[in-house]
């Protein structure tokens, strides 16, 4: 886990959390991230819209192995996201996208809260054992 903060500029506190998560890493290596976004109820339909769309864009990118973002059916405002990235370099880039920073901006519009986790399947650990 990453951190816990309420995110008055969500984009760029998610690009240095993720950016010092990443220099630990090698440039090559597959890239997993899992990230959990609480918005005010008031504002899940505006997040939902932009998660969407973020994520046509996002399964675009060519170092885009999985992108897929999910909403809470119990709890309206909350969505957690699940990516891979086929390396520390194309994971970056996708931070600097364009439609990355649209979403950034419209949950910081919303008061978003985020959990950020570079995380590691445990199948791939147990494979390697």
């Amino acid at each position: 886990m990453v951190s816990r903060e309420t995110l008055p500029a969500f984009e760029k506190t998610r690009v240095g959390q993720l950016a010092s998560l990443m220099r630990s890493s090698t440039m090559s290596q597959t890239v997993h991230i899992t990230a959990v976004v609480t918005v005010p109820a008031e504002h899940a339909v505006a997040a939902e819209v932009a998660f969407a769309a973020c994520v046509v864009a996002s399964r675009r990118e060519e170092a885009c192995r999985q992108y897929v973002v999910s909403k809470d059916v119990e709890k309206a405002g909350r969505f957690v996201a699940n990516e891979i990235w086929a390396s520390e370099a194309g994971f970056e880039a996708h931070l600097a996208a364009p439609h990355f920073k649209v979403l950034g901006d419209t949950l910081a519009r919303c008061g978003a809260q985020a959990e950020i986790m570079k995380v590691q399947p445990l199948d791939e650990a147990a494979d390697a054992a």
